[in-house]
Parts: C-alpha cells; structure tokens; sequence
C-alpha cells in the first residue's frame, strides 16, 4: 500500500525538530514518502525548518513550501488534495509539530489501520490518547481500541475514505477560508449555517460490515453548537460522521502531545485538557501488536468524549 507521511510546519522551530527525530526514530516511517508542508508569511521559519530537515536521516524527502500564510486550514486541506486527489496516495499518515512519537507509533498506526480494513465505517486510525493508568496497567491494554471524538494528532486516513468526505471539506474552504485570515474565518457563520446544516441532514448508514454500533459514539457536535469549534480538524469529525465514519484510537498512548504553544494552545489551555499530566510510556522493545480489541467497558457510555475536542 502507497503510503506517504504529512508533515507540518510553520515557526515552532523546536517543537518540529522534536516531532522530526522522533518520527525518525520510527523505523516504518523510512519506509514511507515523507512529504513537509511548510506554512508562509512574515513569521515563519521555512529555511531553519528545511536544515533541519534535511540534516535528517529521511531519504529524499519533499519539500513544500508556501509564499504567504495561508492558515493552517487552507494548509492543510491542500495538502491532502495533493497527496490524495493528484498523487493518489493510498494513505496518508498526517503529523502536526506538536507530538514527541514513541518509536512504535508508526508500526502502530499502520498495523491498526490495516487490521480496521475489514470493516466498512473506520474514518480514522491513531494511537493518541490520554491514559491516566501507570505502567503496569497500561501494559495489559496494549491491543486495546476505542472510538473518539479526539483531536486529529497522527491520524491515518485512506484515500477511499477521502474520496467520500472531501466535498465538505471543500465546500467549507471554498465559502469559508478563501480570502482571509485563517483566525478571521466568520465562527458564527460557519456554526448555524454550515455545521448545524450538515449535522441535521443525520448520519449516513454504512452497511456493509461496519466495526461500531450506536451506542458507542457521540456525535462530534451537539444540536446547537454554540460553542463548537471551526476549525478545519472540526471539519473533517463533521465530514466524517455525517459520511457514517467512526474515527479509532489505541486506549495506550503512543505519542505525547506537546504543542503548550500554538495557534489554539496556551499553558493554560494545555493544562485545562489534562495534557500536564499525560502518562505515556514506551513499549516498543515490548509490544509487537498486529490484533486488536475493542475496550467494550470504556465504551458504554458512547465515544471517550462527548463532543469533539
């Protein structure tokens, strides 16, 4: 299967660098084509960026760059019209600069997604999460999944999937995001005329054989979502769930998120999602999981969070 990897940046020099080396320290991902999307403007760092990346181990990487700032929306919707729509990746495996990988995050993902193909409803696969167990515990949950409404921090989409969900995405950068400012984009707008729109037209039935039931998911966003967020990550939950998708996750975290700073981050946001005390530890001299398991206790009550966060 053609896999390439997303890599995205701006100007968290240090923060990219971290994410970099731990993603080469994943040996599946010199097995892969690595793409680096890099953001534009006054304040990016594009050229300390490309040393970096280029004083690294990955062979033949590519390297785009942008002439001015398009956003992180924008950027990222384009990325994945790229390596999808005209390069027609099989599956992309997309990392912000934001995660410290563990170096089984990649055999992980990669082996989750393979094992989810047989199912009709899987949207996304990542082994990201927050896990308040210590070691000893974590170590018995490590073949364990659950559905989530979780940020998309080193997901795995295919391109099938794609093909079915990028007409909102599309229609969401085209009416929305073309023209301006990315932190600009008009909130309420995109809320009550746009979300609520798609959210009321219900969720697609899959058929087929599909991994989730019902009971197990909360909609990304509430009937009225007031405060729901608009960005194109909350995007795609929406595409996803309205095309009948369920997105995955390992209960085990394999990655920390880092990202304290950034265009939606501050410590006090960090803190306020629990990310100062997340409990990850490395299993990969350890673990060489290829079968999964649904976690059916955790998910009696729905998806791990209400609402997409």
């Amino acid at each position: 299967m053609r896999t390439a990897l997303l890599l995205l940046g701006f100007n968290r020099l240090d923060y990219f660098e971290k994410t970099l080396t731990s993603l080469e320290n994943n040996p599946e991902a010199h097995q892969a084509d690595l793409h680096v999307y890099l953001d534009g403007g006054p304040n990016a760092k594009q050229s300390e960026i490309i040393n970096k990346v280029n004083e690294s181990k990955f062979q033949n990487p590519v390297i785009i760059t942008r002439d001015e700032n398009w956003g992180i929306g924008r950027h990222l919707i384009d990325a994945r019209r790229e390596l999808f729509d005209n390069q027609k990746y099989d599956r992309i495996v997309l990392f912000e600069d934001d995660m410290i990988l563990n170096p089984d995050y990649l055999r992980t993902v990669l082996s989750l997604d393979d094992w989810t193909s047989k199912y009709s409803d899987v949207g996304t696969v990542m082994a990201f999460n927050l896990n308040s167990a210590q070691k000893k515990a974590q170590s018995k949950q490590l073949q364990k999944i659950i559905f989530t409404n979780r940020h998309f921090w080193g997901y795995c989409m295919r391109r099938t999937v794609w093909e079915e969900i990028k007409e909102i995405l599309y229609e969401y950068e085209s009416k929305y995001l073309a023209g301006i400012d990315y932190s600009s984009r008009p909130h309420r707008r995109i809320r009550f005329f746009f979300i609520r729109r798609w959210m009321k037209q219900g969720r697609k039935s899959r058929g087929g054989n599909p991994l989730s039931k019902p009971k197990w998911l909360n909609a990304p966003f509430p009937k009225w979502p007031w405060r729901s967020p608009t960005s194109q990550d909350a995007i795609t939950a929406l595409a996803l769930w309205v095309k009948g998708y369920c997105r995955i996750t390992t209960v085990v975290s394999r990655a920390k998120y880092i990202g304290e700073k950034g265009l939606h981050f501050s410590p006090e946001v960090f803190a306020e999602h629990g990310f100062h005390q997340q409990q990850v530890f490395d299993f990969s001299n350890e673990s060489q999981v290829l079968d999964f398991q649904l976690d059916i206790e955790t998910l009696q009550n729905g998806s791990a969070e209400k609402h997409y966060v």
